[in-house]
């Protein structure tokens, strides 16, 4: 998810910058090179293309640092996470799928996911349940 978003933040740079260009290339124009009525439209054009690309890159931005937010995320009644490194590590070598269940089991977690809030993820359940059956 957010390698696609940083794609999408890229891209939008990318026009943003394009669109900075050509206002500026329009401005630097002299008269005799292009008429007034032209020069004005194509102003007015690509101001409004920069004020878009503005207000899309914003909402790019806020996606990341919600998705960043999500991600970094860690339960406040994990056990695992209170413990000592060496205890940590030999559960995670014992029963990884009991520490899994605290995290959400999906890459796009939906904004209802108990494992955002610190409790046992449902989705990952499930999949616990399918494949010791």
């Amino acid at each position: 998810m957010s390698d696609d978003l940083i794609y999408k933040q890229q891209k939008c740079r990318r026009k943003l910058a394009k669109y900075q260009q050509k206002i500026s290339y329009y401005i630097q124009l002299s008269d005799s090179e292009i008429s007034l009525k032209k020069r004005a439209a194509k102003l007015y054009k690509y101001r409004l293309k920069v004020i878009k690309r503005q207000l899309k890159l914003k909402r790019i931005d806020a996606q990341i640092t919600l998705s960043s937010a999500y991600t970094k995320l860690t339960p406040a009644n994990d056990a695992v996470v209170n413990m000592p490194i060496f205890t940590q590590r030999n559960i995670n070598l014992t029963s990884p799928a009991q520490t899994d269940l605290y995290r959400p089991h999906k890459a796009k977690p939906c904004k209802s996911c108990p494992a955002l809030r610190g409790k046992a993820c449902l989705c990952a359940m499930k999949s616990e349940q399918r494949q010791q059956a």
